[in-house]
């Protein structure tokens, strides 16, 4: 990934990328409902990039185990069998609870 979107990536705080990561969800979210499957993924797929670009970030290290969790999860509920029976509800109560820190 280019050096510059990681360094812009890495300067936010992490409730701001927790934000970002959530916004891809809610689309993935909006076209799981619609039936688009494709879109569906695309999204998730962002979302998972997000999440392990955060992951890589030295300021997050002490929150790698609830990053990982969250791409288990997304991976699980979007491209799985949802065997941590995730629902739509839960996923936008987590990640909409960072939008009232920024």
């Amino acid at each position: 990934m280019d050096n510059s979107i990681v360094n812009k990536w890495y300067d936010m705080p992490v409730s701001v990328q927790i934000s970002n990561i959530g916004s891809e969800v809610n689309r993935a979210i909006s076209w799981k409902n619609k039936g688009n499957i494709d879109r569906q993924k695309s999204f998730c797929d962002k979302a998972i990039s997000f999440l392990e670009l955060s992951i890589s970030d030295p300021k997050n290290k002490h929150r790698m185990g609830e990053f990982t969790s969250c791409i288990e999860e997304l991976a699980d509920y979007f491209k799985g069998e949802n065997v941590y029976q995730t629902t739509d509800e839960v996923l936008i109560k987590y990640y909409d609870a960072f939008l009232y820190k920024l």
